[in-house]
Order: structure tokens, then sequence, then C-alpha cells
């Protein structure tokens, strides 16, 4: 009997321990295929990281088996007409916008015979961008590069064109004759300078349309209670021989051309220049000279050698001398700030056969 009881413990322990087993079996079972459940979510990720570059590396690959088919297709994708057509559709977008012309001059002065750039300058594009044209192809004529040259005497208009702006800048032509009393006149207007002088016989005195405005002037300043007076005026060939072999002898020759003219290039000479108050480089910044600079063109007076442009007139900046040319003259020269060599086109230069 006691066998046979330890026998049913053995038995049941074995049981036990089956059980036992078939449960951790059955643990691991199911760990199993909950990783399984979980494995295959990420495996495809996984694959699916490294596919893209196989893919890429034999599409880069396979270009390499037919050269011939690559080749001819790389140029319709990468060849250079779509890339340069922006520059070329963005040139003609940009100019026709607005500011792209800037005038540097309201007119342009242009003897017979000479010719000159239009004055302007372009903004974002270059020169060759330009088109130009006149309205009065008989009078002066402009080339593809923007040089007029003078025709005939007369006025008419260029105009310059960049994409859908434009700009119209007046043209004057001068014509430059000799008069039977051997003076050089441009349009009618006596030029004396270092490149045009008067003959030694020519003795007009001070003209009496050069007194009668500068007594209108005199008078009207001193109603400001101004006093501009003639210091100097009127001067012959022979008075202009000694003021300057003076200079000459106290100063190089040099300086002496740069504020004194050789005998026959004084306008004092003319009859229709006047040297006011005192020669004295301080009277600019006095009363009397700066109401001189702002009205004299009023009375049909400039100021001769304006300050700044003795490379274009030849002579050191002189406040106090002033020329008549007449009120309207006058006024075109001073409000564009103009020189009268600049206004007729002509030089100032001596001609060296005269050293």
């Amino acid at each position: 009997m006691a066998k046979k009881n330890r026998r049913s413990h053995a038995l049941l322990r074995y049981r036990y321990y089956l059980y036992f087993i078939l449960l951790c079996g059955l643990l691991v079972f199911a760990i199993v295929m909950i990783g399984r459940q979980a494995f295959p979510e990420k495996t495809p990720d996984v694959p699916d990281t490294p596919d893209p570059p196989a893919v890429l590396t034999d599409a880069s690959v396979l270009p390499t088996d037919p050269p011939a088919a690559e080749v001819s297709e790389a140029p319709e994708v990468s060849v250079p007409d779509p890339t340069d057509a922006p520059p070329e559709t963005a040139a003609p977008a940009a100019v026709s916008g607005t500011a792209h012309i800037t005038p540097t001059a309201e007119n342009l002065y242009v003897r017979i015979g000479r010719s000159h750039d239009v004055p302007v300058i372009p903004a974002g594009v270059g020169r060759d961008a330009l088109s130009y044209a006149v309205t009065d192809p008989n009078i002066c004529d402009v080339d593809e590069h923007g040089k007029v040259t003078g025709f005939e005497r007369g006025s008419c208009e260029v105009i310059v064109t960049c994409g859908e702006e434009e700009v119209r800048i007046p043209v004057h032509v001068r014509e430059l004759t000799v008069g039977e009393d051997g003076c050089t006149y441009v349009d009618g207007i006596l030029i004396v300078n270092k490149s045009y002088s008067l003959p030694e016989t020519y003795d007009p005195g001070l003209l009496p349309v050069t007194q009668e405005a500068f007594d209108r002037l005199s008078a009207d300043a001193a109603a400001q209670g101004l006093n501009i007076y003639r210091g100097s005026d009127y001067r012959s060939y022979s008075y202009q021989v000694k003021v300057y072999q003076s200079m000459c002898s106290g100063y190089s020759k040099e300086y002496a051309d740069s504020v004194s003219a050789r005998p026959g290039h004084s306008e004092h000479q003319s009859g229709y220049a006047i040297d006011c108050n005192t020669i004295e480089n301080g009277f600019a910044e006095t009363p009397e000279g700066q109401w001189l600079k702002a009205h004299c063109h009023e009375y049909g007076f400039i100021i001769r050698f304006p300050e700044g442009r003795e490379d274009v007139t030849g002579y050191t900046y002189e406040s106090w001398h002033i020329r008549y040319v007449g009120e309207e003259v006058a006024r075109e020269i001073m409000s564009q700030d103009l020189t009268l060599e600049e206004y007729l086109d002509v030089p100032s230069v001596y001609d060296l056969e005269e050293e």
C-alpha cells in the first residue's frame, strides 16, 4: 500500500512537470509568435531604405551601357539653351522698365562737320542696347553708336530708345563763319578765345549795347544797396600787348596764359566784355559778386570764365569778368551751367604756330 501511494505521488509529480513543461512551451510559443508579428513590420522598412539607392545606382550604371542613347538625351536636359534664354529674355524685361536712360545734358550742341556722343548714360544695360534716330536727317545724323554729326544749321531732336523707354534730346547744329571784318562768328555770336582771334585793326570801343545793358544792371544792383561798377572794359590790341608782356615779365609764360590773353585773343578788344569792380579772387564772396552771378543773365551777360571750367575756357576762374551775349543766349548758358565754348561747340587752345 505504501508502495502504491509512492507510485501515485510520483506520477502526480511527473504530471506536474509535464504541465510545467507544456506551459513553458506555450509561453515560448507565444513569445515567438509575438516576435514574428513584430518583426515583419520592421523588416519591410529595412529593405525599403536600401532599395532606392540600389535603383539609383542601377539608373546611373544603365546609361553607361548605351552611351549613345544617353549622350543624345543629356544635351536635351542640360543643354545651355534654356539656361541662356533667361538672361536674353531677362534683358528685354529689364529694358522695358523705367529710368534706364539718364540724360547728362539738356541739349546737345554740335557744329557743322563735327561729331559728339549723345549725352546719355544707360543704367542696367550697355550702350549697344540703345537705339538712336533723329527727327530731321537734313540737320544732323546719328550712327548706331550714338555719335551725332552736324550737317546744316538748325535744331531737331535725337531720339534714344531702350525697350519701351524713349528719351528725346534737342540738338542744335551751329555754323561757324568768318565775317568781312575778319572776326569769327558762330550763329552770329562773336567768339574770341585762344583758338579764335581778332584782327589787330579791330577797334570798336565799348559797344553801345554792352554799355546800355550794364547801366541797367548797375542801376538795379544799386536799388538793392549794392555797388557794381566798371573796373575795366574795352582794351585795344596795342594796349593788350602791354598787359600781356607785363604778365610774362613778372610771371612764367604758362601762368600768364592762364590769367591773361595774348594780343588779339582778348575779349576786352571785342567791346562786349567788362571787368566789374576790382580784379580780386575775393570778389566772388562779396554781396556784389554773388548778386552779379545770380542776375547778370537777366541783362544779357554771362560769367565768361566760370569756376572749375578752366580746361574748357583756357582761363582761371574770373568772377568779375562778364561778357554780353544777349538775354536769351545768356539765360540758356547760365541755366545749363555752360561755358560759351560749350554752347557754341568751339575749342579754346592756342595754335602751336603761335607758341
